[in-house]
């Protein structure tokens, strides 16, 4: 937890990278952004990066870690990325030992509810188009092509349903001294229960943000790359971050995970 805290504070003013700022490297074939950078960061590879850092002994072993943390079994494909944080990321990587659920340990009797929703990964392939693809050099007729074949990976999958469970916002916000019981380096889930993103991506899902918990004296910190406000790693007291979504339509509560 201290290598979590020290490394994630490494990053604090990094700017938010859209459009996910990591892919499969150079020989990917649909998305050719680097396996790992230090530069920027949406929510998900921070926690990924920070996560490889602390278990690292040297850069080979933080390569190592990263492929473990992002890809099933570590196959670096597109199609083995852990992309639905409720169906694959967070139960991969409890099952290979980086993690574990502590939601419901924690969370007094009664209190924890859970999320579930069909994840539609057929769908979402189907929403693929031409300009998200993160491949430098093709030529219009190429990148319709590849764009085709990124749409057909659709039949390598079925939709799948994911659950995830979570302490309500509401509770947390009458209840804020329970914070206490969580551990620093503590990994956040944000969940929205069958948040309905079909329209944007062809399917629902469960997980809309991750972050990292961080203990400074009593203070429960939310360090986090954050999409809104000043794009940028922050950190902000986990109280004052889920304040504003107390009675929010979709965004309910939070999942946590300790690090292994």
């Amino acid at each position: 937890s201290n290598r979590i805290e020290a490394f994630s504070a490494e990053f604090i003013g990094l700017p938010y990278g859209d459009g996910g700022p990591l892919g499969e490297g150079v020989t990917g074939r649909y998305d050719q952004d680097p396996l790992f950078r230090f530069d920027t960061f949406d929510c998900t590879t921070y926690v990924e990066t920070v996560l490889s850092l602390a278990h690292a002994t040297d850069a080979a072993d933080f390569a190592r870690h990263m492929d473990d943390i992002r890809y099933e079994n570590g196959v670096v494909d597109y199609t083995t990325r852990n992309h639905w944080p409720s169906l694959q990321w967070v139960p991969n990587n409890i099952q290979n030992g980086y993690l574990r659920d502590i939601t419901r340990p924690l969370a007094p009797a009664g209190v924890v509810k859970v999320a579930s929703a069909l994840i539609d990964i057929p769908n979402s392939y189907r929403f693929m188009k031409p300009e998200l693809l993160r491949v430098p050099g093709l030529s219009s007729a190429e990148r319709i092509a590849r764009t085709d074949e990124w749409r057909a990976e659709a039949n390598r999958f079925s939709a799948q349903m994911a659950s995830i469970d979570y302490v309500p916002v509401d509770w947390i916000m009458q209840n804020p001294s329970w914070l206490q019981v969580l551990p620093n380096g503590a990994v956040v889930n944000i969940v929205r229960p069958n948040w309905d993103l079909t329209d944007i991506i062809g399917t629902h899902m469960n997980v809309s943000h991750q972050g990292l918990i961080i203990r400074r004296g009593n203070q429960v910190l939310l360090r986090h790359a954050g999409s809104g406000g000043t794009r940028r790693v922050v950190e902000i007291p986990l109280v004052d971050y889920l304040r504003p979504f107390i009675g929010q339509a979709t965004l309910k509560g939070v999942h946590f995970l300790a690090v292994e």
